[in-house]
């Protein structure tokens, strides 16, 4: 199977996952609004949520992957059955009495990162409640991603991104249902949460099972395989999921500024991550099991055009999104966003935060392909480093932005970290040998620029003139169509789809 028909295959269903999103975002801005409810559910949802991408769509994989896959290639079916059965067994205890604790302590675990909220208020007590019904949710993603790296190794690739929508379609209803007999939708949410992150690892389960591998506990002496993986996990999780642990620090940041800003953070950065979750899960799955394959056969040339083609896909999507988000950040946000008790003030309080996110899109992806470099080549210290150095800023750029710009400053200073980021780990690929980003791809990717740049001039243009005013939602998806066609003519024009013809079999 090529690596564009991974990608495509993940993007694919990841896609499908991405719009449920919108459907339950809609249906959250329409019912909860911006107000204490919404901030509650979102920070304990966001907390949770961040935990299962850290590990599904980061460190687990970029950890687990390299170990099972060679194990399978190297010892056999039955030494990998071994392997992932041990991993599967401490996982268990190890998130069992985490859980257990993360639900005692919940009201001081909340009370020293939410410092911003005051704990007598009825807000803090909501949120305390709403947290530990969520926090379960975490201890879910991680047997996800251990059943869905497995299928991903055996290149079956779409039940690990079609079993994300279980989450979706279980919010959706409990938003549908109502409060029931709770004080709130949100808490009907947060027990939909829960159901769903079990429905998830019993479906990834099951089809690990179909495959012929038997996964169950093992308490026969640890590997040497088992704990180099426990090893990486945690350096892993900094390195590949350096986005996602800013957004942690941001939240915290966020629970300083009035009621709201919380709401508004959340919403945009759901908009933001649409490219960058389609496009992030399919390389962080789809790239990683090819290039640590080849870079296990010392190929470093075949490492390399994975890694060329790696990149030019993924700005080809990101550079044009970057562009019409910045752009349209106020219409896009009204047409998502602006039912019910989302008002147009909210609308326009929001709207900046987009355009701050947007900015970051392609240092984003680009991240996500040099890391995939660097876990392939069994080195998690270079992308420790990275994600540290983007920390460190994040902290330091929010402090100075935050009084300035409220909830917008904190999302540019998320975006300035990704861009340090993704800086270091480009300088940092001189390190390996035979692996580079050639020639070839430095014009493409600057011809994708240009035409990414003409598809935002079109737009512009059209604004200008005044044939298309107001906020109005069929405007905005008639200038979102005028760039994506505008991208489109120019980019066949320029040659910058060519590349595809050239690796189906990459």
């Amino acid at each position: 199977m090529s690596l564009v028909r991974n990608i495509t295959t993940v993007g694919g269903w990841t896609l499908a996952y991405r719009i449920s999103c919108f459907i339950r975002d809609i249906m959250q801005a329409t019912f909860l609004g911006a107000g204490m409810f919404a901030d509650a559910f979102s920070l304990s949802f966001k907390l949770a949520n961040i935990m299962r991408k850290l590990f599904a769509e980061g460190a687990f994989n970029a950890s687990f992957l390299p170990i099972f896959s060679n194990a399978l290639n190297d010892s056999g079916k039955e030494e990998a059955e071994k392997i992932a059965s041990q991993i599967f067994t401490w996982l268990v205890l190890m998130i069992s009495l985490f859980m257990i604790l993360v639900i005692i302590f919940y009201r001081e675990i909340i009370t020293f990162y939410a410092g911003g909220i005051d704990q007598t208020s009825e807000k803090f007590a909501h949120l305390v409640v709403i947290g530990r019904i969520n926090s379960p949710y975490i201890a879910t993603s991680f047997l996800a991603a251990l059943f869905g790296g497995i299928l991903n190794t055996l290149n079956r690739y779409a039940m690990p991104a079609a079993v994300q929508i279980c989450l979706n379609i279980a919010l959706v209803i409990a938003l549908v249902t109502g409060p029931l007999c709770f004080p709130s939708t949100a808490y009907t949410m947060a027990y939909a949460t829960l159901v769903a992150g079990a429905v998830q690892v019993l479906l990834l389960w099951y089809n690990v099972k179909k495959c012929s591998f038997s996964v169950g506990f093992n308490f026969s002496p640890v590997k040497d395989a088992v704990k180099v993986f426990f090893k990486k996990l945690v350096s892993g999780a900094v390195g590949a999921g350096f986005w996602q642990l800013n957004i942690v620090i941001d939240f915290a940041f966020l629970t300083f500024l009035p009621t709201g800003a919380i709401a508004y953070f959340y919403y945009t950065d759901h908009v933001n991550q649409f490219p960058i979750g389609i496009l992030g899960i399919a390389f962080s799955t789809a790239l990683l099991p090819p290039l640590t394959s080849a870079i296990h056969k010392n190929d470093t040339k075949k490492a390399s055009e994975q890694m060329n083609l790696g990149l030019m896909f993924a700005l080809m999507f990101t550079l044009p999104a970057t562009v019409l988000l910045v752009l349209l950040s106020e219409e896009v946000t009204n047409a998502i966003y602006g039912h019910g008790n989302f008002t147009l003030e909210h609308v326009v309080a929001a709207a900046p935060a987009l355009e701050a996110f947007a900015l970051g899109l392609p240092t984003y992806m680009a991240t996500k392909v040099f890391s995939a470099v660097f876990f392939a080549n069994r080195d998690t210290r270079t992308p420790l480093i990275g994600g540290m150095i983007s920390i460190v800023t994040n902290i330091l750029m929010s402090i100075i932005l935050m009084p300035i710009m409220k909830h917008t400053g904190i999302a540019l200073a998320t975006t300035l970290s990704a861009w340090l980021n993704c800086l270091y780990l480009m300088y940092s690929l001189k390190k390996i040998d035979g692996i580079y980003i050639d020639s070839n791809t430095k014009i493409q990717c600057l011809k994708q620029v240009f035409v990414s740049i003409m598809a935002g001039l079109a737009i512009i243009a059209v604004q200008k003139s005044g044939y298309l005013d107001g906020l109005s939602k069929q405007i905005v998806w008639g200038e979102l169509l005028l760039g994506c066609i505008v991208f489109w003519i120019v980019g066949k024009i320029c040659g910058i789809f060519k590349f595809l013809d050239n690796v189906k079999n990459i």
